[in-house]
Parts: C-alpha cells; structure tokens; sequence
C-alpha cells in the first residue's frame, strides 16, 4: 500500500495561517494576558463563564473556520497547544464556579455584605444608596468581585463607591481550598497561554522567513492606480 504523502503548505495558504489564525489568536491572548496577570479571573455570575477569557476558536472569525481547520490538522504540536489550553480554561471556569457558590452560601459573609449595605445607606441618606442593580442579589454581585480579585473598580461602574469603602473588610472572605484551586487554575492557565503564545510566535517566524509573508497584511500605495 503506498503512504499518503503530505504535501507541504504554499505562500498563498501559510499567509492565511497567518492573517486569519495565527495573528488574531496572539492577540486574543495578549488580550487575555492582562486579566490574568492581575489575576481576575473575569468570572460571571449570571452565565457561570468567563467574560474575556474566551475560548480560542472565539479569536477565528466564522469566514476563516476553514483556515483555522487546517491549521490545527496541518500543525499537529500547535493543535495539542491549544487542546492543553481549553482544558486549563475549562478547569479555571469551574473552579471560579466553585468559588463563587461556595462562598455566596457562608451565612457570615451574607451577613457582613448585609451591615456594609446598612451602613453605606445611614452614609448617604440623601441620595439613592443601592450600589447594585434591582435584579442582582448584592452577595452575589459582592461574590462575583471577590472571586475575580478585584481591589478598584472603574468609577461609572454601579458599586464603585461601595467597594471602595467595604473592600477590605469583604475582600478577608477570599481565602479557603476554593479560593486557592481557583487561582492555581488561574497561574495552569497563563502558563499554557504562554506555551501557545510563544509557539504561535516561533511558528509564524519560521513561515515568514521561509515564504517572505509581512507579520501582517499592509497596503502599498507605490501599487495604487495614480489619479488623473
């Protein structure tokens, strides 16, 4: 029986490896990079997901699906890459899940975000006091911050002056084995980012030395039609 041979990539299909796949996953990751340095986990309460730290097929836009399945049959070490990578996600998702329902459960911490309440409402009598919108349950939106880390909150953001008062007195409350899990799931998860980055990174190098491919597509205006 003779083998199949593998027929080697050309100029026209690594530049859409490289366009389409390799330069929108880097920057998916560069992205994500800085939640998790930060280590804000950007869990949500009300999807049990994580906001901006998304699955990599998420970076492919649907019209380069099909670069992306051959790039991932036709690199076999990247493919294991990012199959290490969803999996390290995955386990940082329900980690964070843990988390978060563990935590939304402790009666004191219930209590302790029930007194912060009260007492920010007597410390702003004359205005509407309610950091949190009318269908959030206020443990949970504090919860949500508690699991992601979170020390500042931006200042159009609805708790922000809740927080900035409360934070350390509710912030105590993240500590215990889900905490802990969740943010070793976290550092698993920025190390395998950091696997597939550099990975992604050698290989389009390696496929723009090779074919003389930009990193990125440009225009040339020496190419342009010149106007009358």
């Amino acid at each position: 029986m003779i083998e199949a041979q593998t027929v080697k990539p050309g100029k026209e299909r690594c530049k859409a490896w490289i366009y389409s796949v390799i330069n929108p996953l880097l920057g998916g990751l560069r992205i994500e990079a800085s939640f998790l340095e930060r280590r804000n986990w950007t869990f949500r309460r009300y999807n049990r997901d994580l906001e901006f730290i998304r699955p990599i097929l998420a970076f492919v836009d649907y019209q380069s699906r099909p670069n992306w399945e051959d790039f991932v049959t036709s690199n076999p070490a990247i493919r294991i890459r990012v199959e290490d990578r969803e999996a390290r996600r995955e386990e940082l998702r329900k980690a964070c899940n843990a988390a978060f329902e563990d935590l939304a459960r402790v009666t004191d911490f219930r209590q302790k975000v029930s007194e912060c309440l009260d007492a920010f409402a007597k410390e702003t009598p004359d205005r509407d006091v309610s950091p949190f919108h009318p269908n959030v349950e206020p443990q949970e939106g504090v919860a949500e911050i508690i699991v992601n880390n979170i020390t500042e909150l931006p200042y159009h953001y609805g708790p922000h002056r809740f927080w900035s008062r409360f934070r350390d007195d509710l912030m105590q409350f993240r500590r215990g084995p889900t905490f802990e899990n969740a943010d070793r799931a976290g550092v698993e998860l920025e190390r395998s980012n950091d696997n597939l980055s550099a990975e992604l990174t050698k290989l389009r190098s390696e496929l723009a030395a090779e074919y003389d491919i930009p990193w990125a597509p440009y225009y040339d205006d020496s190419l342009s039609l010149p106007s009358r």
